[in-house]
């Protein structure tokens, strides 16, 4: 892979990791519940890219929804269950299970693409985690915390994990924008199917509700699409520890939007999580040469 390409796709992968930092905050803010939030957030992602896709002359083929059907049903389990977790318990709970992603791609990504690291590279992943950690851990938590949103919260990890690893593998081989259309419109159908067949009800959405669910659709869901594209250009275990810069984006943002203030323990955790990551992004401009090399 040309040393460009790699660098678009890292750049790529921040940008997509910025864009879903504010997906946790944008759902507290909102008064819908999370079947609601979900229900229509992937509804009007699915008509947006749809017209999207159609506009830029590409189409969805019966191949295409084949290929992205897997990817569709972990993505609609990923949202109703970070919702949830995020509606129950707090951002910080949430964010600090989800912060794990890494290790499990990083075990998985090995055996499904052969994928490659200096023990270096795993030094700083390993580094980029603890920012995480210390920087949800910092934080200080608003409500009670109920074991329900903790049990989400596990739940979008694994189903955020598959769909990372699906969506990576398919990307070897079919469009981003086109697999992100299918994933979006199967996980919009799979949704309207729990509902039905659960009897949830979406209750009433109110005039400012429908201003934060089509914020969730346009925002964390650009990342989605970002992100998918930048699977082509970047392994796996190295864009989900740039994707972990969410949480940090997060933490920044409450302190924007919400009016927190960040205890030192999350600025050190801001400070050790950022400079990490940056390392990670800026020694993967080139692959590896040899696989888990000897530190120098």
């Amino acid at each position: 892979m040309r040393p460009k390409g790699r660098t678009l796709g890292l750049s790529a992968a921040v940008v997509a990791a910025t864009l879903w930092g504010f997906g946790g905050i944008i759902v507290k803010l909102s008064s819908s519940s999370a079947i609601a939030l979900t229900f229509y957030r992937l509804w009007i992602g699915a008509g947006i890219l749809t017209v999207i896709t159609f506009a830029t002359g590409r189409r969805l083929t019966l191949t295409t929804m084949k290929e992205s059907w897997l990817g569709g049903l972990l993505f609609a389990g990923d949202l109703i269950t970070f919702y949830s977790a995020v509606k129950l318990t707090s951002i910080v709970v949430a964010s600090l299970i989800g912060a794990f992603q890494p290790a499990l791609v990083f075990v998985l990504a090995r055996r499904m693409f052969g994928e490659s690291f200096h023990r270096r590279d795993v030094m700083w992943i390993s580094l980029a985690m603890v920012g995480v950690v210390l920087t949800v851990a910092g934080a200080k938590s608003h409500g009670h915390q109920q074991i329900d949103g903790d049990l989400f919260a596990v739940g979008a990890l694994l189903f955020w994990t598959g769909y990372w690893l699906v969506s990576k593998r398919t990307r070897r081989h079919l469009d981003a924008l086109e697999y992100t259309t299918g994933a979006t419109i199967t996980a919009a159908v799979a949704m309207t199917l729990v509902v039905v067949v659960t009897g949830q009800h979406l209750g009433r959405v109110t005039g400012g509700d429908w201003f934060w669910i089509i914020l969730l659709a346009v925002v964390p869901g650009s990342g989605h699409l970002i992100m998918n594209w930048a699977h082509r250009y970047v392994d796996a275990s190295i864009s989900s520890v740039i994707g972990n810069l969410s949480s940090l984006v997060a933490a920044l943002a409450a302190v924007v939007i919400l009016g927190q203030v960040m205890t030192a323990l999350q600025i050190v955790g801001v400070v050790i999580g950022l400079t990490a990551i940056a390392v990670v992004a800026y020694r993967q401009r080139e692959p590896a040469s040899t696989p888990l090399e000897p530190l120098e």
